[in-house]
């Protein structure tokens, strides 16, 4: 009998947003734990699990049979969406790719899209691309978590097209942290342009919902983000370009930002 899949903190957070009963495509699958765990758990129906790299593939497939599940795990080598057949699945769940990834994959099966119900996904880099996009196009932000795995912090997003947050409600957030950080623009003698620009990227990088909710990991977060500032500001100094003080200045203020965030109650 094979042994039971154990997910890590990452990927239970993306299974617990997979709805009931869901028919899943689950895409970049990598070993199909996911899709394995949640069929053996019994919340979903069925499952088509891709990916595009030989080595998970197999894995993949060595698992699914391994256990038996060929019959309701459907294991399927190719690029994104590519593999899907229309309406076969209602819910996507996509983790462990840059966000920018995500986007392109959406946007080459359109068809697929219509049939979804709900996307999981939990990007590894253009976090704020990727909620502002699928925001745009009409997605839901149902929730989003933060979870560390292995010292390093991820955010699990999920979009339904039937609950959830609408773009309207989000700006509404982004409007109350222009609001609240607005002592650093008078002190920082910042123009109303560039401090709204710095105020949209950091909340919509670091996520409406989160930053409202203040989890505990958000702190941590902040931390990273400050890290990367500092470790910027301190390349950048070694620049002998006639521009980079401009870009230093803006880094600069993007980290006054980030430190009143951190400290907002």
């Amino acid at each position: 009998m094979a042994v039971s899949v154990i997910l890590g903190p990452r990927l239970q957070t993306v299974a617990s947003f997979v709805p009931e009963g869901a028919n899943l495509g689950d895409i970049g699958t990598d070993h199909a734990y996911l899709p394995i765990s949640l069929y053996e758990a019994q919340k979903i129906a069925k499952a088509v699990a891709v990916d595009v790299h030989e080595g998970p593939y197999e894995s993949a497939l060595a698992a699914v049979k391994g256990r038996s599940l060929e019959a309701v795990i459907d294991v399927r080598f190719g690029d994104g969406l590519m593999p899907l057949e229309m309406g076969e699945v209602n819910v996507l769940t996509l983790a462990g790719m840059g966000g920018r990834t995500m986007l392109e994959i959406f946007s080459a099966r359109p068809d697929i899209l219509r049939g979804i119900s709900d996307l999981i996904v939990q990007p590894q880099g253009a976090e704020g691309a990727l909620r502002l996009t699928l925001l745009k196009e009409g997605w839901l932000l149902k929730t989003e978590r933060l979870v560390e795995e292995e010292e390093r912090i991820y955010v699990v997003m999920a979009f339904s097209k039937v609950e959830g947050w609408k773009m309207n409600e989000l700006l509404k957030m982004e409007q109350s942290w222009s609001q609240r950080l607005r002592p650093v623009l008078e002190e920082e003698q910042l123009p109303e342009s560039d401090y709204q620009n710095l105020v949209h990227k950091l909340v919509w990088h670091f996520g409406p919902l989160i930053l409202e909710e203040r989890p505990n990991l958000l702190n941590e977060q902040f931390d990273e983000y400050r890290g990367r500032l500092l470790r910027q500001i301190q390349q950048m100094k070694k620049s002998k370009s006639t521009e980079i003080a401009a870009k230093i200045r803006e880094v600069s203020l993007t980290l006054v930002l980030v430190e009143g965030m951190r400290q907002w109650q």
